[in-house]
């Protein structure tokens, strides 16, 4: 398993979508919002813009904390 992450287009960095799964072809072909924890904004986003990170722990862990 591992998290869903996006680009912020305001600030370009890498930011987890809080989605768990074992691949981004899992996820509907349809958009969506996010809140960006790094810029406050909302950012639409599809499937073609994610991908899956590794391991999920270290975001899981910055959510908790």
């Amino acid at each position: 398993m591992g998290i869903i992450m996006i680009h912020c287009p305001a600030t370009g960095r890498d930011v987890s979508t809080g989605i768990e799964m074992s691949g981004v072809e899992e996820l509907p072909s349809v958009k969506a919002t996010m809140l960006c924890p790094v810029c406050g904004r909302v950012h639409d986003w599809t499937r073609d813009d994610a991908w899956l990170a590794d391991s999920g722990a270290q975001y899981r862990a910055a959510a908790a904390g």
